[in-house]
């Protein structure tokens, strides 16, 4: 098994880790903290899909900032209220909460357990950056998998503005599609990391869906899978622009730190997280707000940082470790740490912004907010691909269900992975105190360990009640 990660040095695009790290680097991997556990209550018994039983709320900042955007949304919000039958609650946080605070706010404001579950929204909609709104309150409401969970994270007011009226227009449009194509693209920029990406991700979900609708289970009105040649920007804003809603998932490298490093925050902010398309090109903020790019569509950016970039990366303990034990080269985890936020701030990567900001551009971004590695959907061990896993989370976006919904089965292997690996660790221990060699496999647990970091940090920009396409009434 080898670990490989999808990571293009900013300028020349070269792999920021060419030689992929062997599985035996795995070992000795910090255990993860747990996963939070839902202490608070939802209707499980109702129709997920049903905001008049699952209910949607607003968080905003509690701030003037917070007041105005709160503002902004009303529109948004008036439309949810129309969806289930009642007001939506609006949740107002202070910035910068830590894990403790987080936890205790969404416990005891959120979701108090004077009020029955009939009463909790299990679709929530933050409002505001990483400043305005902690990463670590988004981490206590996706990290136990029970809510359905967007963030709208737009520097400037006037592109919420510009979201909430393209969002509100097409469900008000009495003509909403029932139908979206589907397109599976891999810009190959012939990087072994990313010709593997293709061989293990992209070419078998494209197929399997492509399947499913020949048997009538994915009910796309095409299906288009390409592999984009190097530099093949037009190719990829010509199949963007199509006024038909779209289904797109790219696999990609996301553009990371110069080998110069970043002139300054502002210059990271614009171009961390771009897409890059081999042959010195990349695709930018600038290239999704000029042009229809993906109208009324969802996205699905397979990429480093393609969502955004967290203050300290979940692998950063094991990567130390790593050079510590001469597994990994001092100048390879510098190449690493040079996409570390100068200003020590999460942020959301440009791109995903600018396409979401578009009026005419997609509904709702999913990305990743940290390092983004291949083997999360491919067992080298056996050989076996888990195209399944996006299988489902595209299949549920074209049948018409809520955007927050279908990402949700992503969280369900996050969780199971994490049970099985903490096993493992507790039978190591228990082999440790009656001086027995560890039972676990390494492989396992090497694998085991990595898919639980890497699904468990896909996000969902936008807001998570979207669909993709008019859900059949059933």
């Amino acid at each position: 098994m080898t670990l490989q990660l999808l990571l293009a040095r900013a300028g020349d695009g070269l792999p920021v880790i060419e030689t992929p790290l062997p599985t035996e680097s795995l070992l000795g991997a910090p255990l993860p903290a747990p996963l939070p556990k839902p202490t608070h209550l939802y209707n499980m018994s109702a129709e997920p899909d049903s905001l008049r039983e699952q209910r949607w709320a607003l968080v905003v900042p509690d701030t003037e900032r917070g007041l105005r955007l709160e503002r902004i949304l009303s529109p948004l919000c008036e439309r949810r209220a129309e969806e289930q039958g009642q007001k939506v609650d609006v949740f107002r946080a202070q910035p910068g909460m830590a894990t403790g605070k987080a936890r205790e706010f969404v416990d005891e404001v959120m979701y108090p357990t004077s009020q029955s579950s009939r009463e909790h929204s299990r679709y929530v909609l933050l409002a505001g950056t990483p400043e305005d709104l902690s990463m670590e309150l988004q981490e206590e409401l996706t990290g136990d998998g029970s809510c359905f969970v967007g963030r709208l994270p737009f520097e400037r007011e006037d592109d919420y503005a510009a979201y909430v009226a393209k969002v509100v227009a097409r469900e008000r449009d009495a003509a909403r599609p029932r139908k979206a194509r589907a397109v599976f693209l891999t810009a190959q920029d012939m990087s072994p990391q990313v010709r593997s990406g293709h061989q293990f991700v992209t070419s078998p979900v494209a197929r399997r869906c492509s399947e499913a609708r020949e048997r009538g289970f994915f009910p796309a009105s095409g299906v288009v899978a390409e592999e984009l040649p190097a530099g093949g920007k037009g190719r990829l804003l010509e199949l963007a622009s199509s006024p038909e809603p779209g289904l797109l998932f790219t696999l990609s490298h996301g553009v990371g730190g110069r080998f110069s490093g970043w002139a300054n925050s502002g210059e990271q902010r614009r171009e961390q997280g771009n897409m890059w398309l081999g042959a010195w090109t990349e695709l930018t903020a600038e290239d999704v707000c000029q042009r229809a790019f993906l109208p009324g569509g969802i996205w699905f950016y397979f990429a480093c940082f393609g969502a955004g970039t967290p203050a300290r990366s979940v692998y950063q303990p094991w990567m130390e470790r790593l050079v510590q034990s001469g597994m990994m080269s001092k100048q390879q985890l510098e190449g690493i740490e040079r996409s570390r936020p100068l200003d020590a701030r999460s942020f959301i990567a440009a791109l995903p912004q600018a396409a979401l900001a578009n009026p005419d551009g997609p509904l709702a971004v999913i990305g990743h907010l940290d390092l983004a590695w291949i083997c999360s959907f491919h067992d080298p061990r056996t050989g076996q691909t888990h195209a399944n896993r996006l299988e489902d989370v595209l299949t549920s976006l074209v049948e018409g269900y809520r955007a927050g919904l279908a990402l949700h089965s992503l969280s369900r292997f996050a969780a199971k992975a994490d049970r099985e690996l903490r096993k493992q660790y507790q039978a190591d221990a228990v082999a440790e105190s009656s001086s027995r060699p560890p039972a676990t496999n390494v492989g396992e647990r090497a694998y085991l360990w990595m898919e639980r970091h890497d699904v468990m940090n896909y996000t969902l920009l936008g807001d998570p009640a979207v669909r993709l396409v008019d859900r059949p009434s059933r």
